[in-house]
C-alpha cells in the first residue's frame, strides 16, 4: 500500500476533510479532559471516519478520482 499526496481536487479535499476531522475530535477530547468531562469508553472509534476520508484520498486503490502519473 503506497500513500501519496493527491493532485486531483476531490482526493485532496477528502484528505483535508479527514485531517480537519482528526484535529477537531482530538481538540474536543482535550477540551473535555481539561474540564473534567468523562468521555465514552470507545471515543477513539470515532476517529475511523476521518481516517477513512484520508485513506480515500491518499491510497490510490481507494481514490474516487484516479490520479494521473
Amino acid at each position: 500500500m503506497k500513500l501519496c499526496w493527491p493532485k486531483r481536487v476531490l482526493n485532496r479535499a477528502l484528505v483535508y476533510l479527514g485531517l480537519f476531522g482528526i484535529v477537531f475530535q482530538l481538540t474536543a477530547a482535550l477540551y473535555a479532559w481539561w474540564h473534567g468531562v468523562n468521555l465514552q469508553l470507545g471515543w477513539w472509534i470515532t476517529l475511523g471516519a476521518p481516517l477513512l476520508c484520508i485513506a480515500s484520498g491518499a491510497v490510490p486503490a481507494l481514490q474516487l478520482q484516479k490520479e494521473f502519473k
